[in-house]
């Protein structure tokens, strides 16, 4: 009986575990997630360098070494640039601020305080 259950218990938990491939399919999405995340509020400050750096994320910056160089020097220039940084920056502070906010309406609307408690005349002390 034993053995039957630490077999049972085997099998149930390797069926659950995530395969090298699964993970790796998970990974490449949060990493896409994240590039279109940046591509998003880089859309915001400047179109030009957000598509600059899409075209980087994809792989396509250019068939031979002068395109490829040509790219890289357009993609440092417009990501270099002082005001896209700042307002890249700002985007960013924004977003963490946004998702913060959302966290806490979220754990606001999960958490009671309990102020009441489960008597509806006053606190759960009286």
């Amino acid at each position: 009986m034993k053995y039957a259950a630490l077999a049972a218990a085997a099998v149930l938990l390797s069926a659950c575990a995530l395969t090298p491939e699964q993970r790796a399919e998970r990974e490449a999405a949060h990493i896409r997630a994240r590039q279109n995340l940046q591509v998003a509020l880089a859309a915001q400050c400047d179109p030009d360098t957000a598509t600059l750096m899409r075209r980087q994320f994809d792989g396509q910056t250019g068939a031979d070494a002068k395109d490829k160089q040509t790219f890289r020097l357009a993609y440092i220039d417009k990501v270099n640039d002082k005001m896209f940084q700042a307002c890249y920056r700002m985007a960013w502070q924004s977003y963490a601020a946004q998702q913060r906010l959302e966290d806490l309406r979220r754990y606001s609307r999960y958490y009671d305080d309990w102020w009441y408690g489960p008597r509806p005349w006053g606190p759960w002390w009286w």
